[in-house]
């Protein structure tokens, strides 16, 4: 029982130590490294967006014709076909579903930056 408060106290301690230091290196000046443009947060944000939409809409293009290649080979398979239809329909949810994310976070970034 005491090893198991030993080990807490020292984590704790441990914790306390790191916590300390987190305003110091907050309040470190970074230099600019070469070749990295400088950019607003709001830039770097819609950039991501726009990358992570962009990767997510070819991801669904592609299990789209992927569930179409299964059901046109499928040939009669009920299994194949439910299976390549199940594909097809969550691809365009999840299309759906970044539209959606997409126009939700253009909404409060045009609020937050007004």
């Amino acid at each position: 029982m005491e090893h198991v408060s030993l080990a807490k106290r020292k984590l704790f301690a441990g914790l306390g130590l790191a916590l300390s230091a987190w305003p110091r290196l907050a309040a470190a000046t970074l230099e600019p490294i070469e070749g990295v443009p400088d950019k607003p947060l709001d830039e770097v944000l819609e950039d991501i967006t726009a990358f992570v939409l962009g990767l997510g809409v070819l991801l669904s293009v592609l299990l789209i014709v992927w569930g179409g290649i299964n059901y046109i080979a499928s040939i009669g398979d009920e299994e194949r076909i439910k299976s390549s239809k199940k594909t097809i329909h969550y691809a365009i949810w999840g299309m759906l579903i970044m539209g959606l994310s997409y126009a939700a976070i253009k909404v409060v970034n045009d609020v937050l930056t007004q």
